[in-house]
């Protein structure tokens, strides 16, 4: 295919295919991690996707890409798009990207690098750049996405969050990294909930709004009492994160975010267990 007709093809296609809403919440013996399970395509809705990513290595470690993190090869016409995102070729695909990159780490969570991880994501959009100019112009002084990577530390009870973007300049021409932040957080560390994603739509439309009615009262307790992660259960730090995203998709139902936040709400608990372990979660419905 002509070099130039496969970026015209790409441009089309510039897939925001966003993890909308993560929300992370330590324990006294792990942390929990929640996600909805909604990709925006095309302009359909399309539920059922796993965005939290345990990667091979390092032990106890979850990862979340948020924003436009998968470019696809063009649907057939016709052809239903939730289906077809299910087994689209990838022009790009971050998730698998970050996924690649953590398991080079080794085994021990100390040793990820935040220089490495994001220098292999900016390796992967730069080569998507190059061989499909103009698809990421749109971007110009904007981001692209966001990578969230939690990690526990099971002999010293610390929990890990580490999170950086990735963006184009303002001429649209160089995908950069920045906002690099990384925070610690022990027994005696204030509890509380970090959200990444549709961060300003969720304090205005859930926290402060009509979705605050979709919190449950052990939900509200957890926000209101400022009291140390020690007094955090894991099974209860699953229950406060699980019903944030499950609160935020309720939510969107009558407050429709930038993007969408909807479908199954998926768990997943990090703690004294190599592997992360999948969490049950029910709708409060």
């Amino acid at each position: 295919m002509p070099r130039t007709l496969a970026a015209l093809l790409a441009l089309a296609l510039s897939i925001p295919a966003h993890a909308t809403l993560v929300a992370v919440v330590p324990s006294r013996d792990g942390v929990a991690v929640a996600a909805d399970s909604r990709l925006t395509f095309l302009g359909a809705q399309c539920d059922g996707a796993f965005k939290l990513i345990v990667p091979a290595q390092p032990s106890r470690t979850v990862a979340v890409v948020t924003g436009d993190a998968i470019f696809v090869a063009p649907p057939p016409s016709g052809a239903d798009p939730c289906k077809y995102m299910e087994t689209a070729p990838r022009l790009l695909d971050m998730n698998a990207v970050v996924a690649d990159a953590l398991s080079k780490t080794g085994p021990n969570p100390a040793r990820i690098s935040m220089a490495e991880v994001s220098q292999a994501c900016l390796r992967a959009v730069r080569e998507f750049d190059r061989r499909y100019p103009g698809v990421l112009k749109p971007y110009a002084g904007r981001e692209i996405f966001s990578v969230v990577l939690v990690s526990y530390d099971a002999a010293l009870k610390k929990a890990t969050l580490r999170n950086f973007v990735v963006r184009m300049d303002s001429t649209g021409h160089r995908a950069a990294a920045g906002r690099v932040t990384e925070t610690t957080l022990d027994g005696k560390s204030t509890r509380d909930i970090w959200v990444y994603g549709e961060t300003g739509w969720m304090s205005k439309a859930v926290y402060n709004g009509a979705g605050r009615r979709f919190l449950s009262p052990a939900t509200l307790a957890f926000l209101a009492e400022r009291r140390p992660i020690g007094e955090v259960s894991l099974n209860e730090a699953g229950a406060v994160a699980g019903n944030i995203v499950e609160a935020a998709s309720r939510t969107a139902e009558i407050d429709r975010p930038p993007s969408g936040i909807g479908g199954q709400v998926h768990v997943i608990a990090i703690g004294a267990q190599a592997e992360p372990q999948w969490l049950a979660w029910a709708s409060g419905r």
